[in-house]
Protein backbone atom coordinates (compact mmCIF):
# COMPACT_ATOMS: atom_id res chain seq x y z
CA UNK A 1 0.00 0.00 0.00
CA UNK A 2 1.13 3.54 -0.74
CA UNK A 3 2.00 5.65 2.25
CA UNK A 4 -0.99 7.79 3.22
CA UNK A 5 -0.37 11.51 2.93
CA UNK A 6 -2.26 13.33 5.64
CA UNK A 7 -2.46 16.85 6.97
CA UNK A 8 -3.89 17.42 10.44
CA UNK A 9 -5.96 20.55 10.90
CA UNK A 10 -4.44 23.08 13.30
CA UNK A 11 -5.60 23.23 16.91
CA UNK A 12 -8.77 25.17 17.61
CA UNK A 13 -7.80 25.97 21.21
CA UNK A 14 -4.35 26.95 22.54
CA UNK A 15 -2.82 24.13 24.58
CA UNK A 16 -2.16 26.52 27.45
CA UNK A 17 -5.69 27.93 27.58
CA UNK A 18 -6.18 26.55 31.10
CA UNK A 19 -9.96 26.22 30.73
CA UNK A 20 -10.01 22.43 30.46
CA UNK A 21 -11.00 22.43 26.78
CA UNK A 22 -9.22 19.81 24.68
CA UNK A 23 -6.47 21.52 22.63
CA UNK A 24 -6.79 18.95 19.83
CA UNK A 25 -10.51 19.14 19.05
CA UNK A 26 -11.65 22.24 20.90
CA UNK A 27 -14.19 20.27 22.92
CA UNK A 28 -15.99 18.84 19.86
CA UNK A 29 -14.63 15.29 20.45
CA UNK A 30 -13.74 15.05 16.74
CA UNK A 31 -10.66 16.10 14.76
CA UNK A 32 -10.56 17.12 11.12
CA UNK A 33 -7.74 16.11 8.81
CA UNK A 34 -7.04 16.12 5.08
CA UNK A 35 -5.90 13.08 3.13
CA UNK A 36 -4.55 12.76 -0.40
CA UNK A 37 -7.00 10.71 -2.51
CA UNK A 38 -5.83 9.64 -6.00
CA UNK A 39 -9.42 9.01 -7.17
CA UNK A 40 -10.11 12.72 -6.75
CA UNK A 41 -7.25 13.95 -8.94
CA UNK A 42 -4.80 13.57 -6.04
CA UNK A 43 -6.60 16.28 -4.09
CA UNK A 44 -6.52 16.58 -0.31
CA UNK A 45 -10.03 15.61 0.89
CA UNK A 46 -11.40 16.55 4.30
CA UNK A 47 -12.10 13.69 6.72
CA UNK A 48 -13.11 13.49 10.35
CA UNK A 49 -12.09 11.10 13.11
CA UNK A 50 -12.59 10.66 16.85
CA UNK A 51 -10.21 12.93 18.75
CA UNK A 52 -7.27 10.75 19.88
CA UNK A 53 -7.06 12.68 23.15
CA UNK A 54 -10.78 12.38 23.97
CA UNK A 55 -11.24 8.83 22.62
CA UNK A 56 -12.25 7.18 25.90
CA UNK A 57 -14.73 9.94 26.67
CA UNK A 58 -16.29 9.69 23.21
CA UNK A 59 -16.67 5.92 23.57
CA UNK A 60 -18.45 6.36 26.90
CA UNK A 61 -20.85 8.89 25.36
CA UNK A 62 -21.51 6.97 22.14
CA UNK A 63 -25.25 6.63 21.55
CA UNK A 64 -25.06 5.45 17.95
CA UNK A 65 -25.24 1.79 19.10
CA UNK A 66 -22.42 0.89 16.71
CA UNK A 67 -20.84 -2.39 17.96
CA UNK A 68 -17.96 -1.80 20.39
CA UNK A 69 -15.45 -3.42 18.02
CA UNK A 70 -16.25 -0.69 15.46
CA UNK A 71 -16.25 2.34 17.78
CA UNK A 72 -13.12 3.74 16.13
CA UNK A 73 -14.29 2.97 12.58
CA UNK A 74 -13.97 5.57 9.86
CA UNK A 75 -13.74 5.34 6.10
CA UNK A 76 -9.91 5.39 6.05
CA UNK A 77 -9.80 2.21 8.13
CA UNK A 78 -11.59 0.08 5.54
CA UNK A 79 -9.06 -1.70 3.35
CA UNK A 80 -10.49 -1.89 -0.16
CA UNK A 81 -7.34 -3.69 -1.28
CA UNK A 82 -7.55 -6.55 1.22
CA UNK A 83 -9.56 -8.81 -1.09
CA UNK A 84 -7.55 -11.21 -3.23
CA UNK A 85 -10.28 -12.56 -5.52
CA UNK A 86 -11.84 -9.24 -6.50
CA UNK A 87 -10.42 -5.72 -6.73
CA UNK A 88 -12.53 -3.14 -4.88
CA UNK A 89 -10.26 -0.17 -5.58
CA UNK A 90 -12.16 0.80 -8.74
CA UNK A 91 -15.84 1.71 -9.18
CA UNK A 92 -16.90 0.09 -5.89
CA UNK A 93 -14.61 2.39 -3.93
CA UNK A 94 -15.67 5.39 -6.01
CA UNK A 95 -19.32 4.81 -5.09
CA UNK A 96 -18.48 4.53 -1.38
CA UNK A 97 -16.31 7.65 -1.53
CA UNK A 98 -19.03 9.48 -3.43
CA UNK A 99 -21.50 8.85 -0.62
CA UNK A 100 -18.94 10.15 1.85
CA UNK A 101 -17.73 13.16 -0.13
CA UNK A 102 -21.05 14.11 -1.78
CA UNK A 103 -23.49 12.99 0.90
CA UNK A 104 -25.00 16.46 1.28
CA UNK A 105 -26.13 16.67 -2.36
CA UNK A 106 -28.81 15.57 -4.81
CA UNK A 107 -26.91 12.31 -5.32
CA UNK A 108 -27.49 11.06 -1.77
CA UNK A 109 -29.16 12.88 1.15
CA UNK A 110 -31.31 15.25 -0.90
CA UNK A 111 -32.55 12.26 -2.89
CA UNK A 112 -32.99 10.06 0.19
CA UNK A 113 -30.72 7.53 -1.51
CA UNK A 114 -28.85 4.88 0.47
CA UNK A 115 -26.86 1.68 -0.02
CA UNK A 116 -27.61 -2.04 0.07
CA UNK A 117 -24.42 -4.03 0.78
CA UNK A 118 -24.70 -7.79 0.44
CA UNK A 119 -22.83 -11.05 0.01
CA UNK A 120 -23.68 -14.64 0.86
CA UNK A 121 -20.36 -15.32 2.59
CA UNK A 122 -20.23 -14.30 6.28
CA UNK A 123 -17.37 -12.05 7.36
CA UNK A 124 -16.87 -10.19 4.08
CA UNK A 125 -16.80 -6.81 5.83
CA UNK A 126 -20.34 -5.59 5.08
CA UNK A 127 -21.07 -4.40 8.60
CA UNK A 128 -17.59 -2.96 9.09
CA UNK A 129 -17.81 -1.00 5.83
CA UNK A 130 -21.31 0.25 6.71
CA UNK A 131 -20.05 1.47 10.11
CA UNK A 132 -16.91 3.06 8.65
CA UNK A 133 -18.97 4.97 6.11
CA UNK A 134 -21.81 5.93 8.45
CA UNK A 135 -19.52 7.17 11.22
CA UNK A 136 -17.47 9.26 8.79
CA UNK A 137 -20.63 10.80 7.33
CA UNK A 138 -21.91 11.48 10.85
CA UNK A 139 -18.70 13.28 11.82
CA UNK A 140 -18.23 15.24 8.60
CA UNK A 141 -21.85 16.40 8.22
CA UNK A 142 -22.82 16.51 11.90
CA UNK A 143 -25.77 14.23 11.18
CA UNK A 144 -27.77 12.00 13.53
CA UNK A 145 -26.78 8.36 12.96
CA UNK A 146 -27.84 5.08 14.54
CA UNK A 147 -26.96 1.39 14.09
CA UNK A 148 -29.30 -1.52 14.76
CA UNK A 149 -29.61 -5.12 13.62
CA UNK A 150 -32.98 -5.98 12.14
CA UNK A 151 -33.57 -8.60 14.85
CA UNK A 152 -32.80 -6.09 17.63
CA UNK A 153 -35.06 -3.49 16.02
CA UNK A 154 -37.98 -5.93 15.89
CA UNK A 155 -37.31 -6.78 19.53
CA UNK A 156 -37.52 -3.08 20.46
CA UNK A 157 -40.74 -2.71 18.49
CA UNK A 158 -42.22 -5.67 20.36
CA UNK A 159 -41.17 -4.11 23.67
CA UNK A 160 -42.76 -0.80 22.66
CA UNK A 161 -46.20 -2.43 22.56
CA UNK A 162 -45.73 -3.55 26.17
CA UNK A 163 -44.45 -0.24 27.58
CA UNK A 164 -46.25 1.59 30.34
CA UNK A 165 -48.16 4.81 29.72
CA UNK A 166 -45.70 7.70 29.39
CA UNK A 167 -42.72 5.39 28.82
CA UNK A 168 -40.63 6.26 25.75
CA UNK A 169 -40.58 4.11 22.62
CA UNK A 170 -37.00 2.82 22.19
CA UNK A 171 -37.67 1.86 18.55
CA UNK A 172 -38.74 5.33 17.43
CA UNK A 173 -35.24 6.77 17.04
CA UNK A 174 -34.45 4.23 14.30
CA UNK A 175 -37.46 5.35 12.27
CA UNK A 176 -36.57 9.03 12.64
CA UNK A 177 -32.74 9.34 12.65
CA UNK A 178 -31.18 11.01 9.62
CA UNK A 179 -28.87 8.08 8.80
CA UNK A 180 -29.46 4.45 9.81
CA UNK A 181 -27.33 1.33 9.43
CA UNK A 182 -29.95 -1.45 9.23
CA UNK A 183 -27.80 -4.54 9.71
CA UNK A 184 -28.37 -8.17 8.72
CA UNK A 185 -31.63 -7.82 6.82
CA UNK A 186 -33.01 -11.26 5.96
CA UNK A 187 -31.71 -12.98 9.10
CA UNK A 188 -34.82 -12.10 11.11
CA UNK A 189 -37.55 -14.58 11.98
CA UNK A 190 -40.12 -14.86 9.20
CA UNK A 191 -43.73 -13.86 9.75
CA UNK A 192 -46.41 -11.39 8.72
CA UNK A 193 -45.80 -9.22 11.79
CA UNK A 194 -42.06 -9.01 11.09
CA UNK A 195 -42.72 -8.19 7.42
CA UNK A 196 -45.20 -5.50 8.40
CA UNK A 197 -42.81 -3.82 10.83
CA UNK A 198 -39.89 -3.95 8.38
CA UNK A 199 -42.10 -2.39 5.71
CA UNK A 200 -43.19 0.29 8.18
CA UNK A 201 -39.66 1.44 9.00
CA UNK A 202 -38.40 1.25 5.40
CA UNK A 203 -41.43 2.94 3.89
CA UNK A 204 -41.52 5.58 6.62
CA UNK A 205 -37.85 6.46 6.27
CA UNK A 206 -38.02 6.66 2.49
CA UNK A 207 -41.22 8.75 2.59
CA UNK A 208 -39.41 11.21 4.85
CA UNK A 209 -36.26 11.28 2.71
CA UNK A 210 -34.09 9.58 5.35
CA UNK A 211 -31.00 7.64 4.29
CA UNK A 212 -30.44 3.97 5.15
CA UNK A 213 -27.44 1.68 4.68
CA UNK A 214 -28.57 -1.96 4.61
CA UNK A 215 -26.40 -5.04 5.02
CA UNK A 216 -27.57 -8.54 4.14
CA UNK A 217 -26.48 -12.08 3.27
CA UNK A 218 -28.81 -12.12 0.27
CA UNK A 219 -29.75 -9.95 -2.68
CA UNK A 220 -32.88 -7.74 -2.37
CA UNK A 221 -34.77 -10.05 -4.72
CA UNK A 222 -34.05 -13.07 -2.49
CA UNK A 223 -35.37 -11.49 0.71
CA UNK A 224 -38.29 -13.38 2.23
CA UNK A 225 -40.31 -10.18 2.48
CA UNK A 226 -43.35 -8.87 0.63
CA UNK A 227 -42.87 -7.51 -2.87
CA UNK A 228 -43.84 -4.02 -1.72
CA UNK A 229 -41.02 -4.08 0.86
CA UNK A 230 -38.46 -5.28 -1.68
CA UNK A 231 -39.67 -2.69 -4.20
CA UNK A 232 -39.10 0.10 -1.67
CA UNK A 233 -35.55 -1.12 -1.02
CA UNK A 234 -34.61 -1.40 -4.69
CA UNK A 235 -36.22 1.90 -5.67
CA UNK A 236 -34.19 4.10 -3.34
CA UNK A 237 -30.93 2.25 -2.66
CA UNK A 238 -27.87 1.49 -4.73
CA UNK A 239 -27.17 -2.25 -4.53
CA UNK A 240 -23.50 -3.22 -4.16
CA UNK A 241 -22.30 -6.81 -3.96
CA UNK A 242 -19.31 -7.51 -1.73
CA UNK A 243 -16.70 -10.12 -2.73
CA UNK A 244 -17.48 -13.68 -1.59
CA UNK A 245 -14.34 -13.72 0.53
CA UNK A 246 -14.09 -13.64 4.31
CA UNK A 247 -11.78 -10.89 5.54
CA UNK A 248 -12.79 -11.74 9.10
CA UNK A 249 -10.80 -14.97 8.80
CA UNK A 250 -7.90 -13.05 7.26
CA UNK A 251 -7.93 -10.52 10.10
CA UNK A 252 -7.99 -13.35 12.63
CA UNK A 253 -4.97 -14.94 10.96
CA UNK A 254 -3.12 -11.60 10.97
CA UNK A 255 -4.02 -11.17 14.63
CA UNK A 256 -2.62 -14.59 15.48
CA UNK A 257 0.63 -13.82 13.67
CA UNK A 258 0.93 -10.46 15.44
CA UNK A 259 0.47 -12.09 18.84
CA UNK A 260 3.09 -14.72 18.07
CA UNK A 261 5.50 -12.03 16.95
CA UNK A 262 4.97 -10.12 20.18
CA UNK A 263 5.46 -13.23 22.31
CA UNK A 264 8.20 -15.13 20.44
CA UNK A 265 9.85 -12.44 18.38
CA UNK A 266 9.67 -11.99 14.61
CA UNK A 267 12.76 -14.06 13.85
CA UNK A 268 11.54 -17.13 15.71
CA UNK A 269 8.07 -16.94 14.06
CA UNK A 270 9.69 -16.62 10.66
CA UNK A 271 11.75 -19.76 11.28
CA UNK A 272 8.56 -21.65 12.09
Amino acid sequence: MEKIQRRIQSQRVPSNSGDGVCPVCGGTNYRTYFELIPEYDSAFIRFGEICPQCKKQVRAQDITRVPAEFHDADITKFRFDIYQKENLTGNFRKVIMSMFQEYDSDKWRNAGRGLYLWSRTPGTGKTFLACCLAKSVMIKYDTQMRFVTVADYLGKVGDSYKRERGESDASQIYRECQLLVFDDLGAQKEGSWQDQEIFRIINGRMSNGLVTIFTSNMSPEELKLSNRTKDRIISKNLVLKMPEESIRAKRAEEGQEKMLCEILGRQEVGNG
